[in-house]
């Protein structure tokens, strides 16, 4: 395969019976074999040093903020059983599924046109914007008197959340090499889990205001956490770096051209490439995309479905008082916390993807069985533990893997929102299969989830193989694989 200028040859061009093509990004993918060795003066000490400054100032701050989005957009649950269920009559027919699904068709419209805006607008601009935008829906949604306004604030809220998640893998994605981003997603994710847990008990607690002003328990829990998510995001704006190339304020030049550099050695990407349309449609083209988004369904419709039908097991699947429920929420993802942690230190320790992901896809499944069928309710709730515990490594994971096979900014910026938008289909999954007439034991969405768990653990078999045949034709010199010679998948 051979890199040709994009100046003089269409993107789409091709040579027959070399099956070679044309990168449309092909000046900004930078050859291993030409690049000088950069003798940055650092030592190994002030490199250590340089990118833990680059995880306190990046990590913590985006952490927060998707915390919080997934507070806003899963309380829904712990809001209907502290009485919003009554107060919208929301127990008639399907209200309460067509409020969950309706985020989720605005959530994967828009996924793809925020993350090309992000660029051009500037990551601590866009996101916090975007933050700032879905606490003021949500402190609205605590006002509403009709599950109609409720179903309109819920698209809104869609609409904004829907580049965050993508925006925040694009960014950190873009910082590191292959084989450090995955503990870093994973630390980044493990905030939004354990928000996932004490969002129950921070539930709870503003529910008690019940009375206060006039206003419902639930109606306090948007309030509150709609004001809490404007004032983080728009103090957020104030930390967030920008990419690599616009870091400046952040890094010295010397410090800034070493990170460039060692993600150049690593993937030769370091600078970002304009978008146009020709190159979203040429990087469509590539099929493991949607491989990984269908991963990523797969692994966030467990997620959703424990999030928002958990409190309602819990209560009336397993007699536990409101209260209760909303507090025995909690230790599942404190223990999620833990696997994901450890998961994506193996990860990038043993450069492996795939596998790793099967497994907990599994043990999730296996999980969710046990939490509906159990005889007793410590096993159910054990169900609950291996479920929640094994499943949230899987977005990170699923991020991670598809993250080490892409090259250039605007491939990134496309395979991460269309690798979310899978993420948006299990939601609609979930809000569907897991149908209110089958409360508490949802028996349909309980085994559409394991079925698709099934087939994505295939299919991950499937990629795996075919990415290891692509390797095996690297080393032997007969393939070139993203463009880039000597370059191999990672498994």
């Amino acid at each position: 395969m051979e890199l040709t200028d994009h100046k003089h040859l269409p993107a789409e061009e091709s040579t027959i019976g070399l099956g070679t093509e044309k990168h449309p990004d092909a000046d900004h993918i930078e050859d291993p074999k030409k690049q000088a060795v950069f003798d940055d003066g650092l030592t190994d000490a002030e490199k250590k040093r340089i990118i833990r400054r680059i995880d306190i100032r990046l990590l913590p701050i985006l952490g927060v903020m998707y915390s919080i989005s997934l507070i806003d957009r899963t309380n829904l649950g712990l809001a209907l059983v502290a009485g919003m269920q009554e107060d919208l009559d929301l127990a008639v027919g399907e209200r309460y599924t067509i409020i969950v699904m309706l985020f989720f068709i605005a959530y994967i419209l828009f996924e793809i046109p925020s993350n090309l805006i992000l660029p051009k607008a500037g990551a601590a601009n866009w996101l916090s914007f975007l933050g700032a935008s879905f606490g003021a829906i949500l402190i609205g949604m605590g006002f509403t008197h009709h599950w109609v306004t409720m179903a309109v604030c819920r698209t809104l809220l869609g609409v904004f959340e829907a580049g965050f998640l993508p925006g925040c893998t694009y960014l950190i994605t873009c910082w590191y090499t292959r084989f450090e981003v995955g503990k870093r997603l994973s630390g980044f994710w493990i905030l939004s889990v354990l928000a996932s847990g004490f969002a129950a008990i921070l539930a709870y607690a503003f529910s008690l205001l019940d009375g206060q002003q006039g206003l419902g328990g639930w109606r306090w829990i948007f309030i509150i956490e709609g004001a809490i998510t404007t004032a983080v995001c728009l103090f957020g704006r104030l930390l967030i770096i920008d990419f690599p190339t616009k870091a400046g304020n952040f890094l010295s030049p010397t410090e800034q051209a070493f990170v460039l550099n060692r993600i150049n050695a690593d993937r030769g990407d370091a600078e970002e490439d304009g978008v146009t349309l020709s190159k979203i449609l040429f990087h469509l083209r590539d099929w493991k995309l949607y491989f990984w988004s269908f991963n990523l369904m797969a692994s966030t419709l467990p997620g959703y479905a424990y999030s928002y039908f958990l409190p309602i097991i819990l209560r009336d699947g397993m007699g536990f008082s409101t209260t209760q429920s909303q507090l025995l929420s909690c230790p599942p993802y404190v223990f999620a916390a833990v696997m994901a942690l450890v998961s994506g230190w193996l990860g990038d320790r043993y450069k492996l993807r795939g596998p790793v992901i099967a497994v907990h896809q599994l043990v999730t499944a296996i999980g969710m069985l046990i939490t509906v069928y159990g005889k007793a309710d410590a096993a159910r709730y054990f169900g609950c533990f291996l479920g929640i515990g094994f499943l949230q490594f899987c977005v990170p994971g699923v991020l991670t893997f598809q993250a080490n096979n892409i090259t250039s900014h605007s491939k990134r910026a496309v395979a991460s929102a269309t690798c979310l938008i899978g993420g948006g289909i299990g939601g609609i999954i979930a809000s569907s299969a897991f149908k209110s007439s089958e409360s508490p034991q949802y028996t349909t969405g309980v085994w559409v989830t394991f079925a698709l768990s099934m087939t994505s653990i295939a299919m991950i078999g499937i990629l795996d193989f075919y990415l290891w045949k692509k390797n095996k034709a690297v080393k032997a010199g007969q393939a070139m694989v993203e463009w880039r010679d000597g370059w191999l998948y990672t498994l």
